[in-house]
């Protein structure tokens, strides 16, 4: 047994009291021999949908698993052989149907790419080259002549239409041998199409289907195809297609397309997420192959990252690499050559270069991040990808700002957001999810005042100076806390200052030591969970705690232009700025929330390291230690440093 099968048993957690023969290969020829009467073997092979991206992954999303035999071999009691004869109850008929509209809607196949396949502009027939050695070709009743035959046909049957031959992803990626001789690519009429990408648009607009032994022709009877076939794969001869190579007599004519995709998709094969790591419904593979495509669209061709550092390009990676097999490279400096560049953060001298190339993606921390500090270089959870600009900087619209004001979110996002609020609260999610124990005492004369907590930000962080208009406040914190206690007199206020000047990640503020002449109370390492305990009020310049206090139902007031401010959740001391009459909606925390935590920004799992939801981060917050490693101790005190020489040279 070799060890990717080995892998799959140990990840799809099969029961080990069988023993597994990876279909029909010859090496496991003795071993199927060996256990041939004893019920003890069981087949296995690649499922339906194998997996997303150009190259072959070693888990596979889904399995077919089998005790009686494999599905392409026709003389074998192949338990989907009985299993497609199945009736189906109501509730399976109406989600076989659903399965169908989830394929076509999302564009499935066994393997799936970024890219869909342009059709050719003339009505085409289409038909399936395969690998030569493929087993489901000698197990499928079929040979060589079986393509010649079916390429015969098509010439004969369609002298009006183009014929168009797919090559298999390998013959591509691989450089492995077709069925169909080479030699005929050449005749009149013929169109070869070995570019790597999605089938399905060829199939949808095709006037018919014509395979040997190939999943295709299953793809194709779901799309509603003419299906022509030359062998005996598993959907022949149920009386969905036109088979050439059956006896009309066995045909069996009361199957539905219903009950084949409900035997072979859910009933037949294990679906894998390798968001979860866990076995799950064919519904959530299908959701997580669009969700993959979904992200690989947002980055253009011919991306190249300029000025990353190697820990940045590292986790730009993460993100961008599942989906475009692609990696950025750090330390590069732009050239004129250069077509899309992706940077970190907001630098205004490389902006100049916006102009010269197509996309200019931004990248920066996302809102729920680590467990730990990004100064204590703690990889992130989530990044923010942004092409109009960046959402901390509120002079310009951002990708957030344009969906915050653009977007409608149905009512299923709607309650998908209140889900991911709830779990929020329920777990105690925050940006950096810091694990501190100090809590705050409130003396006796603050119960019957107004309590506001107050926000530190490190002063040189781009989200104040981009974030708080000129000619507006003083950007720095003992201004914002003397603005408060101005507007709020009678208040009593509590100053948390931010945790990387708390822990000497960063510079302090100019006159942070003179804060305590406005607030009542320095409330120092302690967590912000503690301080929305204690307050009514929350007030900001920009900070992300202003948000994740909106999350808990708690009153917020901006001093800058935060990009939750402005849509009528919050109260904006710069209501009547300029930059305001951008964002003239009202949003709901729900919809707010949506936008901002799940459409928006990209998670990637460093548990499982690959493209995830952000229902999925929360369980691997939860059970992160924040344990520092080599890296992390070496480069502590990188940010403090960079905060004194910017000092030194203004």
């Amino acid at each position: 047994m070799n060890s990717r099968t080995k892998n799959i048993i140990s990840q799809f957690k099969l029961d080990n009291t069988f023993v597994y023969s990876w279909g029909m290969k010859k090496s496991g020829e003795s071993l199927r021999n060996k256990f041939k009467n004893k019920k003890k073997i069981v087949f296995i092979e690649d499922g339906f949908i194998h997996s997303f991206g150009i190259k072959k992954k070693k888990i596979p999303l889904s399995i077919c698993h089998d005790k009686n035999g494999i599905y392409y071999d026709c003389s074998s009691k192949s338990d989907l052989h009985n299993l497609s004869r199945e009736k189906l109850s109501k509730k399976e008929t109406s989600r076989a149907k659903n399965i169908i509209k989830l394929w076509k809607q999302y564009s499935i196949s066994k393997y799936n790419f970024q890219n869909l396949i342009k059709p050719p502009p003339s009505p085409y027939i289409l038909l399936i080259d395969q690998t030569s050695g493929d087993l489901s070709i000698d197990y499928g009743d079929a040979n060589n002549n079986s393509f010649e035959q079916m390429f015969k046909f098509a010439i004969n049957n369609w002298p009006d239409h183009k014929i168009v031959i797919k090559t298999h992803p390998d013959v591509i990626n691989y450089k492995k041998k077709g069925c169909i001789d080479s030699s005929k690519y050449k005749k009149k009429n013929i169109l070869v199409i070995g570019d790597v990408g999605q089938i399905n648009k060829l199939i949808e607009v095709s006037s018919a289907v014509c395979v040997v032994t190939s999943q295709v022709g299953f793809e194709a009877l779901i799309y509603g195809k003419d299906v022509h076939v030359f062998g005996r794969p598993f959907y022949s001869g149920l009386g969905l297609t036109i088979d050439h190579n059956i006896n009309k007599a066995k045909v069996i004519k009361n199957i539905t397309l219903e009950q084949l995709v409900f035997s072979s998709l859910v009933k037949y094969q294990i679906c894998f997420d390798p968001r979860t790591q866990k076995k799950c419904e064919i519904e959530e593979i299908m959701q997580y192959v669009h969700h993959s495509r979904e992200a690989s669209k947002f980055f253009p061709k011919d991306l190249e990252a300029i000025n990353l550092t190697p820990w940045k390009a590292r986790q730009i990676n993460r993100f961008v690499y599942p989906v475009t097999g692609k990696r950025m490279k750090f330390f590069k400096r732009f050239k004129s050559k250069m077509k899309n560049i992706i940077v970190w953060g907001k630098n205004t001298r490389i902006e100049k270069y916006i102009s010269k190339v197509g996309d200019f993606i931004s990248v920066e921390d996302g809102f729920i991040r680590s467990v730990g500090l990004g100064g204590d270089l703690y990889p992130p959870f989530s990044l923010l990808f942004d092409k109009k600009g960046i959402h901390y900087d509120a002079s310009r619209v951002s990708d957030l700002e344009d969906q915050l004001q653009n977007s409608d979110v149905n009512y299923n996002e709607k309650m998908r957001a209140r889900n991911v609020l709830d779990l929020i609260i329920k777990f105690k999610i925050s940006k950096y999810n810091l694990r501190l124990s100090e809590k705050i005492k409130l003396p006796k004369n603050a119960i019957n005042k107004e309590i506001i907590g107050v926000l530190g930000q490190v002063e040189s962080d781009n989200s104040i100076i981009f974030g708080v208009p000129d000619n507006t406040i003083q950007r720095t914190n003992f201004a914002l806390v003397e603005q408060v206690r101005k507007d709020y007199p009678d208040a009593y206020i509590i100053y948390k200052p931010h945790p990387d000047t708390e822990s000497g990640l960063r510079v302090k503020g100019e006159k942070e030591d003179s804060i305590i002449i406005n607030a009542d109370l320095i409330a120092h390492k302690t967590s912000l969970e503690d301080l929305f305990n204690k307050v009514d009020k929350i007030a900001v310049f920009t900070s992300l705690g202003g948000f994740e206090a909106l999350i808990r139902g708690i009153s917020v007031i901006t001093y800058g232009f935060p990009f939750y401010a402005g849509w009528g959740l919050t109260q904006d001391y710069l209501e009547q700025h300029e930059w305001a009459k951008r964002r003239t909606r009202k949003l709901t925390i729900e919809e707010l929330t949506f936008i901002s935590l799940i459409k928006y920004p990209f998670y990637s799992s460093i548990k499982f390291n690959c493209l995830t939801e952000i229902e999925n981060i929360f369980e691997e917050i939860l059970e992160s230690n924040g344990e520092r490693n080599l890296e992390q101790i070496v480069f502590k005190y990188w940010g403090i440093l960079k905060d004194y020489f910017s000092r030194m040279s203004k």
